[in-house]
């Protein structure tokens, strides 16, 4: 696999890492014991909420900087559900928002009803962004307008800039979204990620009276993303079961579900944040640089061979870099701020 294809994963698993965080702490608000957690769910959120679309706008410009011929060759394919997931994001930002307002003026419960109103768009913001992701890598719901021979030559001859450029009318790829929305990988893909997203959850704010379900949600999460790849992804699931560093993340991510809920490690969110985005640059490695693989076979089309300009991925590693390290270091540290605060009143009242 072309080194510089990996890079093509940092923002992407930068964005669905951060993404995580907010969209499990509002999942979780119904389900777990919300006044425990509320104070440190509200300051993740109050962290968070506006980064997300920050980060959503650096996903996208980084992409199309280094992988400008097939953004603008699937544009027309993926713009549809791409404009609904940021009206949902818009949404969901406002009740957010709303939370947090309700919650500075003392109004808990109001606070409480805006995230629980919040998780719905959370839910659907994930579904289309998991739509997307494994249309582009399996290819189910793009379809060709021009004979794949065609489109495979342009592209080994790294000419499609050029066909593009001399006619701008062209379209390449065209949606089919009842293939891209229904097909069966995608919805066994999006549950093993909710059931991710549970798990990161309970590691995350370290929600011990939901250990067992952290337990449950993570299995589930591995057997789920192990059959949808094992089927409709094969490349990456061959590559994952006989790789050693694949079963050493699995065990890694029980150990870390355990000591996040029973012990109060130091910097508990930036391990747990750390070992997710690992995981999805593990992906990354597993597809091999290759993406539309069911639809182009016998492997997909390399992505390399879409690469704009390397030079920029310096760049974008070390925005990404700054990130990850600053941002989940300042929402660990405030964190520990805050249970440190506690403890100190505590300690004064006794």
């Amino acid at each position: 696999m072309n080194i510089y294809v990996l890079f093509f994963f940092i923002p992407l698993a930068w964005f669905v890492t951060v993404f995580m965080i907010e969209a499990g702490s509002i999942v979780m608000t119904p389900i777990c014991k919300y006044d425990n957690y509320r104070e440190n769910m509200m300051l993740v959120l109050g962290s968070l909420w506006a980064i997300i679309a920050t980060s959503l706008v650096y996903l996208v410009v980084s992409l199309n900087g280094l992988f400008a011929p097939v953004m603008f060759a699937t544009g027309e394919a993926l713009f549809g559900l791409l404009m609904v997931l940021i009206i949902f994001l818009a949404f969901h930002h406002y009740f957010i928002a709303a939370a947090e307002g309700s919650e500075s003026l003392g109004r808990h419960s109001a606070s409480k009803l805006y995230l629980i109103i919040a998780m719905p768009f959370a839910l659907l913001i994930a579904f289309i962004g998991t739509t997307i992701f494994t249309s582009v890598f399996s290819g189910y719901g793009i379809g060709l307008k021009l004979p794949l021979s065609t489109v495979a030559t342009v592209l080994e001859k790294n000419e499609l800039p050029t066909v593009l450029h001399s006619e701008p009318m062209i379209q390449v790829f065209y949606p089919d979204f009842i293939e891209m929305i229904f097909n069966p990988f995608n919805w066994i893909f999006f549950i093993g990620i909710v059931m991710y997203v549970v798990y990161f959850t309970v590691a995350f704010y370290g929600i011990k009276e939901r250990f067992l379900l952290g337990i449950l949600a993570l299995t589930l999460a591995h057997a789920l993303l192990l059959i949808s790849t094992a089927l409709w992804l094969p490349i990456v699931f061959n590559n994952a079961i006989g790789n050693a560093g694949f079963w050493i993340y699995v065990i890694i991510t029980y150990i870390l579900l355990y000591a996040t809920t029973h012990y109060n490690i130091p910097w508990r969110q930036a391990w747990v944040f750390f070992f997710t985005f690992l995981g999805s640059i593990m992906f990354g490695v597993f597809t091999q640089g290759n993406i539309l693989i069911d639809k182009v076979p016998p492997s997909g089309i390399p992505a390399a061979l879409l690469l704009n300009n390397p030079t920029t991925l310096v760049q974008v590693l070390g925005i990404a870099g700054l990130l990850v390290t600053g941002g989940v270091t300042a929402v660990s540290y405030k964190e520990k701020a805050k249970a440190k605060q506690v403890t100190t009143k505590l300690e004064c009242k006794t």
